[in-house]
């Protein structure tokens, strides 16, 4: 049995990076982590893992025998599961990151009567722009807009949402309204990017024609919220999904641009750490996100 639990401290040693952060996950001493790994390596008779002050690495002997206990950890999750997913409800703390603007609107909302119906949980955003390693990071579950890139997670889609093109009435006073995709390119563009990027934009035209447009930020942002205030302080035009603008819609001080030209959807997914089995909670959660899909402003 103790030899199990060494092979199920190794395999989070592997995933967490570091001594440290593993017995943080685990609950128990780093010295503890440090002798469970090292009385495995003396049992198999190989050492498993290269120790430097600033990182571990696996020896090729390590990387072979990560595959079999990761098998074992997961078989073990996945007997525990099968055995009590009859009457087991969702419980313990779910951990979720997302953007600051959908954690704001309109997903605390959402959030607010599936915790009154689950008492057994207790709840966790992070509400960081920024991706975040979901491994590393403890995380259980990640609320993110467009196609996965990292094939070691898993991802499932929630909806697609529309997204609009608006501008400061202050703005268009100024430099006039565009009528024609065309006009775009002579406009003030303040994306969500990365500095001097390009930025591409997709479109259907009023008569349903595919139309692209490649723009160049005068201003630009990694935060959704820094945009957001740029276009609203008349810094010039921006996209956005209609929900982050909602108010400052209603409120005319943002004004939609080029209404007769439908912009491409984004999808919006629920990306998870690949594992045959998903802790309930993280299930659950995903299906009621599902059920809920019209409240995000979801396309029919």
């Amino acid at each position: 049995m103790e030899k199990y639990r060494a092979m199920a401290v190794f395999v989070q040693v592997v995933e967490s990076g570091s001594f440290s952060a593993a017995a943080s996950k685990l609950g128990i001493t780093k010295s503890a982590v440090s002798q469970q790994v090292t009385l495995l390596e003396k049992d198999v008779g190989t050492r498993l893992l290269h120790r430097t002050t600033r990182r571990l690495n696996l020896t090729e002997a390590g990387n072979v025998y990560l595959d079999g206990c990761r098998q074992m950890v997961e078989a073990a999750e996945a007997a525990n599961q099968q055995i009590g997913q009859f009457s087991r409800e969702p419980s313990g703390t779910l951990r979720i990151t997302c953007s600051d603007s959908l954690a704001t609107n309109p997903l605390v909302l959402l959030l607010m009567p599936f915790m009154e119906r689950y008492s057994k949980l207790s709840l966790y955003i992070d509400g960081r722009d920024q991706a975040v390693n979901l491994v590393e990071e403890g995380i259980d579950l990640a609320l993110r807009f467009g196609p996965l890139a990292d094939s070691s997670l898993v991802a499932r889609k929630i909806c697609d949402l529309p997204l609009m093109l608006v501008a400061a009435p202050s703005y268009l006073e100024r430099h006039g309204v565009p009528q024609a995709l065309a006009e775009l390119v002579n406009h003030q563009w303040v994306a969500f990017t990365q500095p001097k990027d390009p930025y591409q934009l997709n479109l259907q035209g009023p008569q349903g024609q595919q139309e692209k447009v490649r723009l160049y930020g005068r201003a630009w942002s990694n935060s959704h919220a820094s945009v957001r205030e740029m276009v609203i302080n008349g810094m010039g035009i921006g996209r956005f999904l209609r929900n982050d603008i909602a108010r400052e819609l209603d409120e005319g001080r943002l004004v939609q641009v080029l209404s007769g030209y439908r912009l491409e959807q984004v999808g919006l997914y629920a990306v998870y750490p690949h594992r045959n089995y998903v802790p309930l909670k993280v299930r659950t959660l995903i299906n009621y996100l599902i059920e809920k899909k019209a409240e995000f402003g979801a396309c029919e």
